[in-house]
Order: C-alpha cells, then sequence, then structure tokens
C-alpha cells in the first residue's frame, strides 16, 4: 500500500475502477481466476463515453455481455485480442462504429513496434503481389478506425 501511495494512486475494487476511469486498459494473464472477469456486472459502471482497451487475452471479457454494452453507444472499445481469434465475419464487433479491432499485434513497447512494423510490411507485400490481405480494411469500415 505504501508504493501505491508514494505515487498518488489508490487501490480499489473492480466495480470502483470501472466507474472512474475514463479509459480501462487490460493486463491481466488468461487464467481461471480472469476467466469473463470483465462482464456484465462491471460493464454497467462503465461511465459514458469510457474506453476498454484490451491487449491482454480474449477470455478476460465476456463477450456477449461486451457487445451489448457496447450496442447501448455509450462506451468504446479497442481490441486487439478475442476469443476466439480473429472474431467470426459475423461478429458485431467487427461492424459497431464504437469499436476498433487490431489482429493481435500489441504487446510491450520494442516488440510490439517490430510486429506491428512486419505485418505492414507483409500485408504491403501481398498487395502489391496481387494476394488477399490477411487484415485488409474495406473502404466502409474506414469511419471506425483511429
Amino acid at each position: 500500500k505504501e508504493e501505491i501511495a508514494e505515487i498518488g494512486a489508490e487501490k480499489v475494487g473492480l466495480d470502483e475502477m470501472m466507474s472512474v476511469c475514463d479509459v480501462v486498459s487490460i493486463h491481466a494473464p488468461s487464467i481461471p481466476a480472469t476467466d469473463n472477469m470483465i462482464n456484465q456486472e462491471n460493464l454497467k459502471w462503465m461511465k459514458d463515453g469510457a474506453v476498454l482497451v484490451n491487449t491482454a487475452r480474449g477470455s478476460i471479457i465476456h463477450e456477449a455481455d461486451l457487445i451489448e454494452e457496447l450496442k447501448k453507444g455509450r462506451i468504446y472499445a479497442c481490441l486487439d485480442v478475442t476469443l476466439p481469434e480473429p472474431p467470426a465475419k459475423d461478429n458485431p464487433l467487427r461492424t459497431l462504429p464504437n469499436v476498433v479491432l487490431t489482429p493481435h499485434i500489441a504487446g510491450t513497447v520494442t516488440n510490439g513496434l517490430k510486429r506491428i512494423a512486419l505485418h505492414a510490411c507483409e500485408e504491403l507485400d501481398r498487395f502489391c503481389a496481387g494476394e488477399r490481405m490477411k487484415t485488409e480494411v474495406n473502404f466502409d469500415e474506414l469511419s471506425q478506425m483511429a
């Protein structure tokens, strides 16, 4: 607790954290205790306009509960991971205007930037070769991009 206080922070429960933060960024392992840790019970506490970021594991979020909350249009989600990966073609996460999806390329700064650069180069190679890109963005989807 002393270390937390030294940096001007306060330890709170998940529901309270969800209710006061403008951005909730998930950094937790996929273990039984974290399965569906983010669900209807705590999503409802998120502030209007708040952003949920998941670069950890898809199993941490109860996806159906998140989709239900996102359809209300009051929160946003930036998801680098889903369960399953990638989400099915008809998954609402692909079409909701308040969702940004990335293809599991985030991570630590050094490795993450290298993976992003490598991914971009590989996609460019596919495009130049006339091949279909793995994570193609259609023109109709541009309005949803950050």
